[in-house]
């Protein structure tokens, strides 16, 4: 595929504020790539997905769980903390139903204080809208040379 067109600069410069508060945010940044792999798996951003693996190793994340994250319900790898996550993850950018589901919510919050839930929010909705931006300009990985 070909690029379609790069970002204006101050918009990117807003986008990466957004970026920054959820590093900043006290969430584990382990949990938080996990989130941002499966998320942009869902979406199908490989550009995403490509950048977020790395970033996933080098946060902590076993090869185990991020072979299997796409696969997270049935693993058996993943704590209860980041089993919410995940769900939470699935649930918020998928919105089946225009709404995410109690039991979704039910499970999350027993895992993740008020604040805690808001901040995994704000990450889930940064990823998504990271993955739309790289997918509708069709910014390829960057990928190694072996």
């Amino acid at each position: 595929m070909t690029k379609r067109f790069d970002y204006d600069q101050d918009g990117y410069k807003a986008m990466f504020g957004v970026h920054q508060y959820v590093q900043g945010c006290g969430l584990d940044h382990g949990l938080l790539e996990l989130i941002r792999l499966r998320v942009s798996q869902i979406n199908g951003c490989a550009f995403c997905i490509n950048m977020h693996v790395p970033l996933a190793q080098k946060g902590g994340i076993t090869d185990n769980k991020i072979h299997l994250v796409a696969a997270w319900k049935e693993a058996g790898v993943f704590s209860e903390r980041e089993r919410a996550a995940l769900a939470w993850a699935e649930a918020v950018t998928l919105l089946r139903d225009a709404e995410v589901p109690d039991p979704v919510y039910t499970l999350v919050q027993d895992q993740f204080s008020k604040k805690e839930l808001a901040d995994l929010t704000l990450a889930v909705v940064e990823i998504n809208a990271w993955n739309r931006l790289m997918v509708a300009s069709r910014i390829p990985p960057e990928l190694k040379q072996a």
